[in-house]
């Protein structure tokens, strides 16, 4: 009698967890890498062809102002799955091959909530959260090690060579720079195809079961690469644009050269449509398996991009610039969101500002998750602007920091911006810049072809202080100089994440890692040394941040076996360096440095 008891017991608490399970929605998050605001059908293209986004967007609610955190891939990722600003987490442009600055293993990600929380986690596609141990990164943080369950398509090494056709090898290098370890389409097997058949293929294995599923697409990035059929129906629709660039080794591979480089073409680029067609299936067979399931009505469907497009091979105009730019057109991204079932309306516009680190509170409320108080968030929830798209964000001002050592190749200039209603401020941290402040009114004006910040003082002045108060409030740095020149040759690099501290550094029980800095706790005693073990680099550029918190003296020592042959000297209004001898070198006042610079 016991015994049935137990079973039956057992039998009704499994049988309430499914039923619970059943009432949390399922979370599809297809995500574009550079796909302009203008690109899709549903808003307003004619030459690219989107009938399954289209038909998505019918379905749901389509964004008109939604923003990318950053304008480059990286930190809009990092802020996805984290729903804090790439300011506050020190991720601000994107993560070179040899970064060290991978996302913190200490981040309480989106997926690690959602699945501590029951559901089945899954990625697909492009990371770009860490740098790559196959080019000498001192780190390599992998998505199942931010709490996705399972994972495929994700890149091993730099992305972005247009290797798109399987073995995915580029060139003569010796590895697939994906993890894909082998062919599922045949020999003509082209990546976002394969990317699209593993998303459906974890929708159907985890039917049973709340999932969240990340495809994260590595189309249309450059270098431009579609699939040949798809190609040539786009260059019969419209002859290809003018080339902005003339050689590339795609062209010289297929025979092309001077204007006839058309993966460059910066208009009706053939290319470009196809690897948006292909992304496009990609939604409808998504929809379809939700349909055969019977999983349509219980599940938000999220379309966006990571930036905005490259204007290399497009225009996002209306809208001015392109990725790597505080512009409109580098940082406004479409964004179609579904939810059926009376969740939310069905072909709404939305014209209120959003942003991707709203996504992480979002989520959790629809599924009904509290946030844990321990991960700090910047996004904020528009659930409710979901079900009611007429119904204001509770946020006052967006804020950008991108802050860069050198002006980016594809024109992205050292900056930060903010924006509060209609008006937007981009603020330029280059010296030699000739305007330090451009203002527009967005309503007005949205291609932001006037300047009003020489005609509008008092609103330059207002919403400079509130872009200052927030780096302020969230910790934005912006580069000191010297910059740096070659990002490329960076031997060493350290960012204090938690869990990700290079074994080089030697500091004592004085010292703790907290929210990516090296801190001087209150543990007594005096060892207040850190030092760097065993440095292999000579005639090197060394640039550390810091704060005094209380220090009189903060000193940069170079040496061994206890013999200092430098010290730098760093004081509140000036700095000095001595040698081994003991003489004294140098005393320059911090405004007098400035001054030089």
């Amino acid at each position: 009698m016991n015994l049935h008891l137990v079973q039956y017991f057992i039998l009704f608490f499994t049988a309430l967890v499914l039923i619970l399970n059943a009432e949390k929605p399922n979370i599809i998050f297809v995500l574009a890498d550079d796909l302009g605001w203008a690109e899709l059908g549903c808003y307003g293209n004619t030459f690219n062809e989107t009938p399954n986004l289209d038909k998505l967007a019918k379905q749901g609610v389509r964004f008109t102002h939604a923003y990318a955190a950053a304008p480059v891939c990286s930190p809009y990722r990092a802020a996805l799955l984290t729903g804090q600003h790439p300011a506050r987490m020190g991720i601000l442009d994107y993560l070179r091959p040899n970064s060290s600055n991978a996302l913190p293993v200490s981040q309480l990600t989106l997926p690690k909530i959602l699945k501590r929380n029951g559901y089945k986690t899954g990625m697909v596609g492009k990371w770009h959260l860490t740098g790559y141990k196959y080019q000498d990164a001192q780190f390599e943080v992998r998505p199942k090690d931010h709490g996705f369950d399972w994972n495929i398509g994700s890149e091993i090494k730099g992305v972005g060579n247009g290797a798109n056709f399987w073995p995915y090898i580029f060139r003569t290098q010796p590895i697939r720079w994906l993890d894909i370890p082998n062919n599922r389409m045949g020999k003509e097997e082209y990546l976002t195809d394969r990317l699209n058949l593993e998303a459906v293929d974890f929708i159907e294995r985890n039917k049973r079961k709340p999932f969240f599923l990340y495809l994260s697409h590595y189309a249309p990035h450059t270098i431009l690469n579609g699939r040949p059929d798809l190609v040539s129906k786009y260059r019969e629709k419209h002859k290809p644009g003018k080339p902005s660039r003339t050689n590339c080794y795609l062209c010289n591979d297929n025979g092309l050269s001077g204007e006839n480089c058309e993966y460059w073409a910066q208009d009706h680029n053939p290319h470009l449509a196809a690897m948006l067609e292909s992304i496009d299936n990609g939604i409808g067979l998504l929809s379809k398996k939700l349909d055969e399931l019977g999983l349509s009505k219980n599940t938000i469907f999220i379309f966006s991009s990571d930036n905005g497009g490259e204007t290399n091979v497009t225009s996002n105009a209306p809208l001015r610039g392109g990725k790597s730019q505080l512009y409109e057109g580098g940082i406004r991204v479409p964004l179609i969101v579904r939810w059926p079932d009376g969740n939310i309306p069905r072909a709404q516009t939305c014209a209120q500002p959003v942003v991707n680190h709203d996504f992480y509170p979002t989520l959790l409320e629809a599924a009904e998750i509290k946030p844990d108080p321990k991960q700090k968030l910047d996004g904020v929830s528009i659930l409710a602007n979901w079900r009611n798209p007429s119904s204001t964000v509770s946020r006052k001002s967006l804020h950008w920091h991108y802050p860069l050592d050198r002006p980016h190749f594809l024109g992205g200039i050292s900056s930060g911006a903010i924006r509060d209603g209609d008006w937007k401020l981009i603020e330029y941290f280059d010296p030699k810049k000739f305007e330090k402040f451009e203002l527009f009114n967005l309503k007005s004006d949205p291609s932001e072809k006037i300047n009003l910040a020489g005609s509008k003082p008092g609103i330059v002045q207002k919403l400079y202080l509130d872009l200052q108060d927030w780096r302020e409030k969230i910790g934005a740095l912006i580069p000191s100089r010297p910059l740096l020149t070659q990002t490329r040759n960076l031997l060493f690099g350290e960012h204090f994440s938690e869990g990700q501290v290079s074994k080089n550094w030697f500091f004592q029980k004085e010292w703790q890692v907290e929210d990516g800095v090296l801190l001087r706790n209150q543990v007594g005693g005096k060892n207040k040394r850190v030092f760097y073990k065993k440095p292999n680099f000579q005639d090197s550029l060394i640039r550390f941040n810091f704060q005094f918190n209380g220090a009189t003296d903060i000193r940069f020592v170079t040496g061994s076996n206890s013999s200092y042959k430098t010290v730098l000297h760093i004081q509140k209004d000036h700095f000095f360096y001595s040698n081994r001898s003991g003489q004294r070198r140098n005393m320059v006042s911090y405004k007098t440095w400035r001054m030089c610079l």
